[in-house]
């Protein structure tokens, strides 16, 4: 293939990645403020200014546009906390870090998602991948900061496999605090709560 074919074949797809980033935005802002369940594919093709052939071409059906939507915004939440875990010089900060980061930015989200509560029962099943691959990702930052801890002599001795359990757990936990909060919209005093499970947390691992 000549330098020129490879030329054009690079700004085909620079082209259809802001195609896609424009559809995906105008979907966001929808899905905030009416819900995936009452967003339809013209709805997502009017405000981006598509045709909706246009929007069938990249994304099979609004379910699809909805898990990329999602996709982002947890990746967005996920490069936010590692920034602040990077930040913080010892263990039990870089865990607190995370715990305050995250719910904070969940609760941002929760208010710009007037109909959260209702799109994160209607749609816990599709997103449940979505969620489990986070999750992964989530028990690895949480592996290595229980790690450095051990390192820095924070915690006590820990096997192997005790801090995987540990890392497990401990994203568990979050997970089901994280749901109980964005279900029922219990965010008040966030950093009070906060606080009192890591210090419960700390405790246990500094025993």
């Amino acid at each position: 293939m000549d330098q020129k074919t490879v030329l054009v074949w690079k700004r085909m797809g620079e082209k259809e990645e802001v195609v896609k980033t424009e559809i995906l935005n105008e979907a966001q802002k929808l899905f905030r403020h009416f819900g995936c369940s009452k967003t339809t594919m013209e709805d997502i093709a009017k405000a981006a200014g598509k045709g909706k052939s246009t929007l069938y071409y990249y994304y099979k059906s609004k379910d699809e546009i909805f898990s990329e939507v999602v996709s982002r915004e947890m990746e967005e939440v996920f490069r936010k906390v590692q920034e602040e875990v990077g930040k913080a010089s010892s263990a039990e900060e870089k865990l607190k870090a995370l715990c305050l980061t995250k719910f904070r930015i969940l609760q941002e989200k929760a208010n710009l998602y007037n109909v959260v509560r209702g799109e994160i029962e209607a749609n816990l099943h599709s997103m449940r991948d979505l969620a489990r691959r986070y999750e992964i990702r989530e028990i690895h930052l949480v592996r290595h900061i229980l790690k450095f801890g051990l390192e820095k002599g924070e915690f006590a001795k820990y096997a192997a496999d005790d801090i995987d359990a540990i890392a497990f757990a401990m994203v568990c936990a979050f997970r089901g605090l994280e749901v109980g909060l964005l279900v029922e919209n219990r965010f008040a005093d966030l950093e009070g709560r906060m606080d009192l499970i890591n210090n419960i947390l700390m405790q246990g691992l500094k025993a």
